[in-house]
């Protein structure tokens, strides 16, 4: 088992769990989640977090927190990606909170809209009880419209929220999920994911590569937008790519909120497949974050630190994707654009002593 020695502020970390807590507290407690195949209600859940509380509330070191988070919680290590992979790694990237220009009314040069949820995208439980988008054609229930459809055809027109200047500023938001919208009076207000077209996701980067327009080691948000700027007339192709589409609500709260409704933490808050992970949960990643010094990378050093688990993604699937949210603005997105790197995640849930020993 590793050290679990914290690389961040102990105040970013009692914030997100505290966060965490609230949104457990407001579940069902009899439900039932699954780490490793054991079940457990979700009570045991909020129990664990709520220890984890009052450890760090007597202000141990690092090294006395390692020892009492061995001592007093169960350690599970995420499978990794799928395939041989005995060391259990995983493919670890970042988000940011972009900050864009913005304008409410279209005018020169804000031309490319973002959309709230226009009113024929519908949704619908399939028979396995999950939900499926869609749209009614003649009563015929048919896939939304793809990117390229809302697009070029205007097929969400009426539903603009805001335009902005440049059309990949709006895919970063849709890749993102959440931003800063910086108006024409200088006033700032957050847009925030509230629905998709319910179409997979798929990433241009892979694209680019894949068809020799950029290589692997150097794909970033940067090298994207580089490419695009340079290339114009390949753009729209590049783009709708990627058949998913995002409609966003105004935020009253300037951070990013997470799908489980709460603000996400800069550098603690996560997101994964919840499918995989249990939303709520507390963990452990162990990585490497890249330095950035006047906008430029100057080295790797290691990334080691508790997590909490309050987001999920169109791209971050199975159990060898984690995302690490890495707060609002171009430093932010510097960093978690670099962040393609090898890594392995804890979780943590309370022995069944430690429950009868502390309450």
């Amino acid at each position: 088992m590793p050290d679990f020695t914290d690389d961040m502020d102990r105040e970013s970390l009692k914030l997100a769990v505290m966060s965490n807590l609230e949104y457990l507290r407001s579940q069902d407690p009899q439900k039932t989640i699954t780490i490793a195949d054991k079940s457990f209600a979700l009570a045991t859940l909020t129990d664990s977090l709520e220890l984890f509380l009052k450890l760090l509330a007597v202000n141990p070191t690092a090294e006395e927190l390692n020892l009492q988070v061995k001592e007093n919680f169960d350690v599970f290590q995420a499978t990794g990606t799928k395939g041989l992979n005995l060391r259990r790694k995983m493919l670890v990237t970042g988000y940011f909170q972009p900050v864009f220009e913005g304008s409410l009314e279209k005018t020169d040069p804000f031309l490319y809209p973002l959309y709230s949820i226009p009113p024929d995208l519908v949704q619908k439980q399939t028979a396995q009880g999950e939900k499926t988008t869609g749209r009614l054609d003649e009563n015929t229930f048919v896939p939304y419209w793809t990117r390229k459809e809302i697009e070029l055809h205007h097929k969400a027109a009426g539903s603009e929220i805001v335009w902005l200047k440049d059309p990949f500023d709006a895919f970063v938001l849709h890749v993102q999920g959440s931003g800063l919208i910086r108006l024409r009076d200088n006033s700032i207000r957050s847009i925030h994911f509230a629905a998709k077209n319910g179409h997979q996701y798929k990433s241009i980067g892979k694209y680019m590569v894949k068809t020799r327009r950029i290589k692997l080691e150097e794909a970033s948000l940067e090298t994207i937008r580089e490419y695009l700027e340079n290339h114009p007339q390949e753009r729209d192709n590049i783009l709708h790519h990627n058949p998913s589409f995002i409609f966003f609500n105004w935020s009253e709260s300037q951070g990013a909120i997470g799908n489980l409704g709460k603000e996400l933490t800069a550098g603690r808050s996560v997101a994964v497949d919840q499918d995989c992970f249990p939303p709520g949960s507390l963990g452990f990643l162990f990585t490497r974050k890249p330095v950035i010094s006047d906008g430029q990378q100057v080295q790797w050093e290691p990334l080691n630190r508790f997590i909490v688990v309050q987001d999920t993604g169109s791209a971050i699937r199975g159990p060898g994707r984690v995302d690490l949210f890495w707060g609002p603005g171009p430093e932010a997105g510097a960093q978690a654009g670099r962040m393609k790197e090898q890594g392995t995640l804890y979780f943590f849930v309370r022995k069944e002593k430690s429950l009868s020993t502390t309450t």
